[in-house]
């Protein structure tokens, strides 16, 4: 039986184990405790004492909970976690707002959050068994695990999650709006009536941060993936994620610490490097550490987009000063930030150097341009020159014959034009 089929069994039968514990816990008080369960319990406890946890208890259920308390010279791959503080510090003293921006907000603020679960479907039968969480105080980083004993305990799981974390203000995450935190919602449904309810909360998602700087020369933008190409982090003997689901179901039939050991520890690696990722990503965009082009590229992009137009020019500015790859396309997202402000002589210069040098792939430039001299500088021959360029380029690439055609068509349309108005200019 492969992997994927005995997860999918495992899955099933998990689903099975959590109704039971569901359709039991209604009826507890009316029943005696089975052999079964004193067995189960004890097996809890072992474990417990073997993974250096403690045994909180929930009513009857139970959830085992490690925590930690880690030095602030503690060094995760390039930066010591104390670092946290100036990078929130320096969010401060940042006149912009940014998605990152923890300006407002104090280190101790930031809750660092990671999942373990049975599968990546987004199914209410996929469980959270692993929640990892850090948080710094002035003296050092708390960390602390809950783990999950069995599909009978999610009450005494959430109930203790929920009440160490009261003061939440923002989530730090790796994906974590798009699966953790929409996965935490899901099995909440479930214990809502025993435990507290959800807090809100900000949340910096640091995958779609990745995404930006990085997608273009990772292969895959995984949280490990950036530990070792980018934070010169390396993991020995790490449990793969895509185990932690069939070594959790062996657990469970067979409740041996061992078997859950390295899972625990995958998940305390992903929540510390959660801390050094955020410092390394702030300070980029804070301008604190080195930037290569192309990430001051996908930064200034960022700043565009989030309408902090004067951030992004001083980037353009820096990156059209320097010869690299991001030259040219830098020239082009200044030449559009002028044309806004209506700088329109320094816009078309450099509308115009960047035709000169090749980068007009598509005809997109040349049009810019021949707006420009059609209606801010009445220059109707040099417009037409521009219009007849984009033409040419615009039939170099064919591959959408009905956006070709939409082209050509408006390209003819505006030829059309600037003819009329080049000929009663001269008449």
């Amino acid at each position: 039986m492969s992997l994927a089929q005995k997860l999918k069994l495992y899955r099933k039968q998990l689903h099975e184990q959590n109704r039971a514990a569901q359709e039991s816990s209604l009826n507890r008080q009316q029943q005696d405790p089975t052999l079964n369960d004193e067995r189960q319990n004890q097996a809890i406890r072992r474990a417990a004492t073997a993974l250096a946890a403690d045994l909180r208890t929930f009513e009857d259920q139970y959830v085992l909970v490690h925590s930690e308390r880690l030095p602030l010279a503690t060094r995760i791959g390039p930066y010591a976690l104390g670092d946290l503080w100036q990078t929130v510090a320096s969010w401060q003293a940042f006149g912009a707002a940014h998605p990152l921006s923890a300006k407002g907000l104090h280190a101790g603020d930031l809750l660092f959050f990671d999942t373990e679960t049975t599968g990546l479907g987004s199914g209410s039968g996929q469980m959270i068994f692993l929640i990892g969480l850090a948080r710094m105080t002035d003296h050092f980083l708390e960390l602390k695990q809950y783990f999950l004993p069995g599909p009978g305990h999610e009450a005494a799981f959430y109930d203790s999650f929920l009440r160490d974390c009261t003061s939440l203000k923002h989530l730090v995450t790796f994906n974590g709006k798009a699966f953790d935190w929409p996965r935490v919602k899901t099995r909440h449904q479930f214990v809502r009536d025993q435990v507290p309810k959800l807090p809100a909360f900000g949340h910096f998602d640091l995958l779609h941060a990745s995404r930006r700087l990085w997608k273009n020369r990772l292969e895959s933008v995984r949280l490990q993936s950036i530990e070792s190409k980018l934070l010169s982090m390396n993991r020995e003997n790490d449990v793969p994620g895509k185990l932690a689901p069939f070594l959790y179901f062996q657990f469970l039939k067979h409740p041996e610490p061992g078997l859950v050991k390295g899972i625990i520890e995958h998940n305390r690696e992903d929540v510390l490097t959660l801390v050094s990722l955020y410092i390394h990503l702030s300070n980029k965009i804070l301008g604190k550490a080195a930037v290569d082009p192309e990430e001051n590229y996908e930064i200034a992009r960022w700043f565009e987009q989030i309408g902090d137009h004067v951030h992004a020019q001083t980037i353009w500015k820096t990156l059209i000063q320097k010869d690299s790859a991001f030259q040219i396309p830098a020239k082009a997202r200044l030449a559009a930030c002028l044309k806004r402000k209506g700088d329109y002589r320094q816009s078309l210069m450099l509308f115009e150097s960047v035709i000169a040098a090749g980068g007009d792939e598509g005809g997109l430039i040349s049009i810019e341009a021949a707006k420009l001299l059609e209606h801010r500088f009445h220059d109707y021959s040099r417009a037409i020159q521009y219009t007849k360029s984009a033409m040419i380029q615009i039939g170099h690439q064919q591959n959408d014959e009905k956006m070709y055609q939409y082209k050509k068509a408006a390209c003819l349309k505006r030829l059309n034009r600037l003819n009329r108005k080049h000929a009663k200019k001269f008449s």
